[in-house]
């Protein structure tokens, strides 16, 4: 996608505001606000809109606990949707210091909330059509649904996300968060801690780059006490690589038991890791399928909630 294509995107989906920067108070006054809110494992993301049905996103780290209930109760939206692992916690909060607040908010599956948003946000940038697609949840761990008028499917899923890959950061690195991770990657090569095709057999010249074993080839240098450690960037890389690349082929055989041609990727990790959405396609080009990745789309699950509880409300 061009960048003038993802800023029309960006437009017509809301706008959005960043770790630390959303404020309450600009929506002080609107009488119709309606609010969705997906309390993840780690991040907790946020939709509003307006009485004239603007959208607002925003998010931050899910360790701030307090924050979700405060600015809900900042905001007093007519209408609230909560869900995420951490929405029973919150409604418990919010029913100990907001009572009314908390007893009309609903509380809808993650599986529900992100398939209802993703219905939205491609309605609103042009990309909805008739029949069934794949939505893979890209969060701290993946989940895929098969995605199909009113009916969601949990396919399957796998512990690899942005979680496997910051943990795994943490503890070969040091690095604190994903966008310290993502920074290292970009500078690094894979293929000197990934073992490839063309390091095992002669003469494989379409095939050679392909990857025959993540982190094979530090595996070949553990009898080799000479042997000199990997750069910090190339383990990055690597990282990212064998979850980028377990996510992109699972999905896509996924997406072949569900019998559907079009796979929408959504989740947070897509924001933190832009270059996912690139092994995102190229599976899909492989096994022939057409690969979306949703611009907002980890907030999927906020927009989702928001929209249920409108229309659980008359309100559409």
């Amino acid at each position: 996608m061009s960048e003038a294509t993802r800023d029309e995107e960006d437009a017509a989906l809301g706008t959005f505001a960043p770790f630390g920067e959303f404020d309450p108070r600009r929506f002080a006054g609107d009488p119709g606000l309606s609010v969705g809110l997906d309390a993840g494992a780690t991040l907790t993301k946020l939709c509003v809109r307006t009485r004239n049905g603007a959208l607002a996103f925003a998010d931050w780290r899910s360790s701030d606990s307090e924050r979700a209930r405060e600015t809900i109760e900042a905001l007093a939206p007519t209408h609230l949707g909560v869900t995420g692992c951490g929405a029973a916690a919150l409604r418990s909060r919010l029913a100990q210091s907001s009572p009314e607040i908390a007893r009309g908010a609903v509380s809808p599956t993650e599986f529900v909330a992100w398939a209802r948003g993703a219905d939205e946000m491609l309605a609103r940038t042009g990309r909805g059509r008739d029949g069934p697609y794949l939505l893979v949840a890209v969060g701290t761990g993946t989940s895929a649904l098969r995605v199909e008028g009113d009916d969601v499917v949990r396919m399957g899923g796998t512990a690899l996300g942005g979680g496997a890959a910051l943990g795994l950061g943490h503890a070969l690195l040091g690095v604190r968060t994903a966008e310290e991770l993502n920074a290292l990657g970009l500078r690094g090569n894979r293929q000197n801690v990934d073992l490839m095709v063309g390091d095992l057999f002669e003469d494989v010249a379409d095939v050679g780059a392909l990857i025959a074993s993540s982190f094979g080839k530090l595996a070949r240098r553990a009898d080799d006490p000479s042997a000199a450690p990997p750069a910090r960037e190339d383990l990055a890389a690597a990282i990212l690589g064998i979850v980028s690349d377990n996510v992109g082929l699972l999905a896509s055989a996924y997406a072949q038991a569900a019998g559907v041609d079009r796979i929408v990727y959504g989740g947070s990790t897509f924001l933190a890791h832009p270059q996912f959405a690139d092994v995102a396609r190229g599976f899909g080009l492989v096994h022939g399928m057409e690969s979306i990745v949703l611009g907002r789309g980890g907030h999927a699950g906020c927009l989702g909630a928001m929209k249920i509880a409108r229309r659980e409300a008359g309100r559409g």
